[in-house]
Formats: structure tokens, sequence, C-alpha cells
């Protein structure tokens, strides 16, 4: 395994839920990290809460789903570290209707922010870590992208489809000493997925499945990028161990 000491983090989608989680971890592994997202004052409560001191963090409030808005963090990482040795694509979107009733916006949205935003990362920060001959690149996907799911096949689809591009591109660089992985839950006990738009409130007298918690999946994260250097995890699911 390989320390995180001091080595570079961006995270999308840090202020809340997983993103939150996974800033907490790496902090808690002494990396320096990057927190995004487009609430800035959810930012520096996350930040704050991992027990980062402010040079080992830095703020970037920008849109990922416009390649300006990629543009600016990565500059910005750079500016403040000079380096970025791991890039968590953490932040998703996701609609709980039938396909039928989904709009073409809400389409639009989850595509844009769950593939368009990894695009615009992958295009970005690639040539940064070809530069420094090496570095790795973390996807949060799902466990709906494997099989697809009812109410929310769009929104599995774009996993799917996530899936597809991270293995496809990783087996491109992978001369370049550079990691794609990806990480794909099932569900995860946060605000995205109890409140998942458009979903209705379950009955509190049906059998639920257990959740994995938000700290389960941050630290399977930081497993990941802790991986050999000769080696790394391209697609690990995470599952609850039973139900309740």
């Amino acid at each position: 395994m390989q320390s995180l000491e001091n080595k570079v983090v961006v995270v999308t989608g840090a202020s809340r839920g997983i993103g939150a989680a996974i800033v907490k971890a790496f902090a808690k592994e002494g990396a320096n990290i990057v927190l995004t997202a487009r609430d800035r004052a959810r930012l520096k409560k996350s930040a704050d809460e991992s027990g980062l001191s402010k040079p080992r963090y830095h703020i970037v409030t920008a849109d990922i789903t416009k390649h300006s808005g990629v543009k600016k963090i990565i500059g910005q990482a750079l500016k403040k570290f000079g380096r970025i040795d791991i890039f968590v694509n953490n932040a998703g979107v996701g609609v709980h209707k039938s396909l039928l009733e989904t709009t073409e916006k809400e389409y639009d949205g989850m595509f844009d922010t769950n593939m368009k935003a990894v695009f615009f990362s992958f295009l970005e920060v690639i040539p940064i870590m070809k530069k420094q001959k090496g570095g790795q690149i973390i996807n949060i996907s799902s466990a709906a992208g494997l099989r697809g799911e009812p109410m929310i096949a769009v929104y599995a689809s774009t996993k799917a489809a996530l899936n597809a591009l991270s293995e496809g591109v990783a087996r491109e660089i992978r001369n370049d000493e550079i990691k794609i992985s990806v990480l794909a839950p099932a569900s995860v006990a946060t605000d995205f997925s109890s409140n998942f738009i458009g979903k209705k409130k379950p009955n509190p007298a049906s059998k639920a499945k257990k959740k994995l918690s938000v700290d389960e999946v941050a630290q399977a994260v930081v497993a990941m990028a802790k991986d050999n250097p000769n080696a790394w995890t391209s697609l690990s699911v995470l599952r609850p161990l039973s139900v309740k």
C-alpha cells in the first residue's frame, strides 16, 4: 500500500453526503484536498468538519457540467498545490421516475452531471497526470449501472455509460502509469438516496434493505487510492453484508 501523506486530492460534490465523507477520510490520511461544489458555505462546513487546517485545503465553487467550470477547478488546484495526484468524480444527480414521465431537461441534467462532467475531467486531468508520470482518477458509479433498475432507468444508464467510459480510457492510458478506478456502491444512506428527485417516501412498515454508510463508501475510496503502485482496482462493487 502507498501512503497518501501530502498527496493532492480533488473531490467533486464535496459539500455533503459521500463527498464530505471522502474529504474526511483523505484528511485522516494526511492528504491535501481541493473541495468543489456549488455551495461555498457547505464546502467550508465540510472542510471544517474534516479537521483540515487552512494550508491543507482549498475551496473552489464551480459548475462541473461546463467545461469552463472544470478548467477553473484544475487551474486553482494547480495554483494552490502544484499538482493533482488523485481526482475523485463524486458529484451526481438522479431522478426517480418512470421513463415515460422523465423530461428531456431531467435526462440532460443527469447525463450532464454524471457523464459529461467526468468527460471534462478526463480532458483536463489526464494531460497533467501524463506530465507528472502518474496519478489516479476515481469515479463514483452505482450498482444500478450494472443491470439497470426500474424507476431510475435513465440514472442507471448514466452510470453504465460511466463504467464503460472509465474502462475504455483506463486501457488507453495504463502505460502512462495513470489509474482509473470505479466504485459502484449499492444503496447508501444519504440525502441523495433518501431524497432522490421525484421519489415517494417509503412505507415505514415495509422491510427495507440495509444501506451502506457514507463512511463505508469513503473508506473504500481511500483503499482504492492506497493500492500498490503497480496495481489498481478497476471496478469494485460495494454492497451491505446483510438486510435488517
